[in-house]
């Protein structure tokens, strides 16, 4: 008799790069170039007014990712990379008392965490990310 198993989204490490995302003007192009590229899988996840295409690695088991293709909204260029932190509130604090501006405030994505986009003082941008307990 084989075991039942379940499959849970793995807990992100902190202070590590635990997402990026690609936005583009189109996403479609894009997807296929990465695939033929790299091997990704990706696949396109309706989200209300725009999609989302998921990327996994193609060794990655369900529910999986490493990244994500969206199109811009707001001229947007180059990868944005996701770090993981234990409390969100707490590291933004702690980066804006380094100098950081917060350029996106805290947001939910539902049943997923919360993130927030920061640029340091150079101004370079990423983003902080916290993942709901599971």
């Amino acid at each position: 008799m084989e075991a039942a198993t379940e499959t849970t989204r793995p807990q992100p490490r902190y202070h590590a790069l635990v997402h990026f995302e690609i936005p583009t003007d189109s996403p479609e192009k894009v997807a296929r170039f990465y695939e033929q590229l790299f091997d990704w899988k990706i696949s396109k996840m309706p989200m209300g007014a725009s999609d989302y295409w998921l990327i996994a690695h193609p060794d990655a088991g369900p529910n999986e990712t490493m990244g994500g293709i969206y199109k811009k909204t707001m001229g947007e260029s180059g990868f944005l990379n996701y770090f993981g932190v234990a409390n969100i509130d707490l590291a933004l604090a702690k980066a804006e008392s380094l100098g950081a501006k917060v350029v996106k405030a805290k947001e939910e994505i539902p049943d997923i965490g919360w993130f927030a986009i920061v640029q340091d003082p150079e101004n370079n941008t990423f983003a902080l990310f916290q993942g709901k307990p599971m």
